[in-house]
């Protein structure tokens, strides 16, 4: 008889502040999903913009055989969450002191977490091994007031595993790498050749500069395939932006507590604000100034005053919007998963996304996710 089963490989595990923590796979049967969250202590003053999913720097899922079935950052498996979901995993993004910082992901070898229609079979990867590396001084080195704390993080990892498991034969799974990753040009065309070896079921784009929208970094991109015979995709960003409103619903509710006071500005980690809301943990009025791309400028004034509030003090924001870090999906599982409507790079003699560029320094990525077939 089948059953779920949430095989638990670290629970709350003291992990060193830096390292790579490998965690083998099952040698046998199918595994659906991986949920990893990763958890670390603020200083004892505050520990201002500096975020775990910034400080897991990479997430990989290998063979010994040479298999590469996951190859992503921290911020690139967030963005495939949402995009799973349309929701947002439950994180504790907080910057006052003591507060222990934790953020959460799902690895989906499937469409969804839990999904038994695509997984990955174990049996057929020699060795398979779950990778995780962070350093906790990737954004600000650690210290014992004003950043995470100079100590051991937290880790957990959950196995989704669909135990004696007896219905269909998974179709295959999803693979799921960065394909590039640059730092944008002021202007010129960035050539990504994508994969041809399996159906794609999307390609995410991701274009990040503070106070710099991502359709500066990035204005046009184009799918081209044998040499523009098929063109699946030619628009501005802003376009697919807009197609993708179409297709997700907006991130609700990903809340944060900041330190600011009066004109700071904080990020809001996405590119598009639909909403937002604040509340004071003291008797203050907070409004919002502007929103700069994925930037909120906070008016803060005191109450009892009143007067503008030059000190900091702690806020509750909850943000709602698109685009989650600063990332737009050509998504071709959409509005319903067909895979005759996947697009069939196996088919292509050349495929290339060509990247218009239009502002330096904007930290710019390529996703790709095949589906892949395991004889």
């Amino acid at each position: 008889m089948g059953y779920w089963m949430w095989d638990a490989k670290r629970k709350s595990a003291s992990v060193a502040k830096k390292e790579t923590h490998r965690i083998d796979l099952p040698e046998t049967g199918f595994l659906s999903s991986i949920y990893v969250v990763l958890a670390a202590e603020n200083g004892s003053s505050h520990n201002e913009d500096n975020h775990l999913h910034d400080c897991l720097t990479k997430i990989e899922v290998v063979g010994a055989g040479g298999e590469t079935i996951k190859s992503i950052t921290g911020i690139q498996a967030q963005v495939l969450n949402w995009l799973d979901k349309e929701s947002v995993n439950r994180h504790q993004l907080r910057e006052d002191a003591g507060y222990w910082q934790a953020e959460r992901w799902a690895i989906n070898f499937g469409r969804y977490f839990q999904d038994t229609e695509y997984m990955l079979d174990c049996s057929k990867i020699i060795d398979g091994q779950l990778r995780l590396t962070w350093d906790l001084a990737a954004v600000r080195a650690v210290s014992d007031t004003t950043a995470f704390k100079d100590a051991n993080a937290s880790l957990g990892v959950v196995y989704a595993v669909p135990h004696d498991y007896a219905g269909p034969a998974p179709k295959g799974y999803i693979k799921s790498t960065e394909t590039k990753q640059w730092t944008t040009d002021a202007s010129g065309i960035e050539y990504v050749k994508i994969p041809r070896d399996n159906p794609i079921r999307r390609i995410v784009i991701r274009a990040h500069e503070e106070g710099i929208a991502a359709s500066a970094n990035i204005s046009n991109l184009k799918l081209n395939g044998d040499n523009g015979k098929i063109v699946p995709f030619d628009n501005d960003l802003g376009s697919l932006l807009s197609l993708n409103q179409l297709d997700y619903g907006p991130i609700d509710n990903y809340g944060m507590v900041v330190r600011v006071k009066d004109a700071d500005t904080k990020p809001a980690h996405m590119g598009w604000i639909k909403r937002l809301q604040f509340t004071p943990d003291a008797q203050n009025f907070i409004w919002n100034r502007g929103e700069l791309y994925d930037r909120i400028t906070f008016g803060i004034s005191d109450l009892a005053t009143p007067t503008l509030t030059t000190s900091e003090l702690y806020a509750h924001v909850n943000c709602s919007g698109w685009a989650f870090h600063n990332s737009v999906v050509m998504a071709f599982d959409r509005p319903k998963w067909n895979d005759e409507l996947l697009l069939q790079a196996q088919g292509f003699g050349s495929l290339e996304l060509e990247v218009n560029q239009g502002n330096a320094g904007g930290a710019a990525s390529i996703v790709t996710e095949e589906v892949v077939t395991q004889a």
